[in-house]
């Protein structure tokens, strides 16, 4: 399943950090200041519901592919909707569905791993000042809209990934797309369609119920203490 976590979001993962020169490489105090601003708009959503469109470019043999999706954040838990899969997590299990195979895997949730950024963005918020450096590049325009380009680099240079770039509305600070640049020669490009604050959503969306689906076989993945 982690495939299917790079190719969304995703995001919520690229030229080399070498290629900018230390200055452009620190901390930018700019570009501080938006994610700040970002957040705190966000911060005080219920929940959000958006769709999106992921498109994945391989450079190496020019591959170009795209899907839809949709997905349900609330803090730190989401139900993603994307290639005939549907993913569950409540903070701490994680549910894979495939309703054509009638098959659920269920996996203890690791908040540790980055790529959860490409299914949540708000885990990059947590954790940017900490593991990253970031700049902004400057104002964009993105569907038609003024936008912040915004660019972070980690500090550990053995991540899988080398730039996870955010462009987000100048006007509305709402989230616009999402970059990740892999090293291995492929970027995900995330898209948001639609963006809109859900309230009263029950905890329970977030938690596939394996007795109400009685048919579907489940493959217990949780490691034993």
């Amino acid at each position: 399943m982690i495939s299917k976590r790079y190719i969304v979001a995703a995001l919520f993962i690229f030229i080399a950090v070498s290629y900018f020169d230390t200055i452009k490489a620190q901390k930018d105090p700019e570009a501080k200041k938006i994610v700040e601003q970002f957040v705190r708009k966000n911060k005080g959503l219920d929940a959000i519901f958006m769709k999106f469109t992921i498109n994945t470019e391989n450079h190496q043999n020019k591959d170009k592919t795209s899907i839809n999706g949709e997905a349900l954040l609330k803090g730190d838990k989401y139900k993603l909707n994307i290639n005939k899969t549907v993913i569950y997590n409540d903070g701490k299990l994680v549910y894979s569905f495939l309703p054509d195979e009638k098959e659920v895997s269920i996996s203890n949730f690791n908040p540790q791993k980055e790529e959860n950024m490409m299914v949540n963005p708000a885990y990059l918020f947590k954790i940017y000042d900490k593991n990253y450096k970031y700049r902004l590049l400057g104002e964009t325009t993105f569907n038609s809209k003024n936008c912040y380009e915004i660019d972070f680099y980690p500090n550990d240079l053995n991540k899988k990934y080398s730039i996870v770039k955010l462009i987000i509305s100048k006007e509305k600070l709402s989230l616009e797309a999402l970059k990740v640049k892999m090293k291995s020669g492929i970027d995900y490009i995330i898209k948001v369609q639609s963006f809109e604050e859900k309230k009263n959503i029950s905890d329970s969306e977030f938690v596939f119920d394996t007795k109400a689906h009685p048919d579907v076989e489940v493959v217990d993945l949780r490691k034993k203490k």
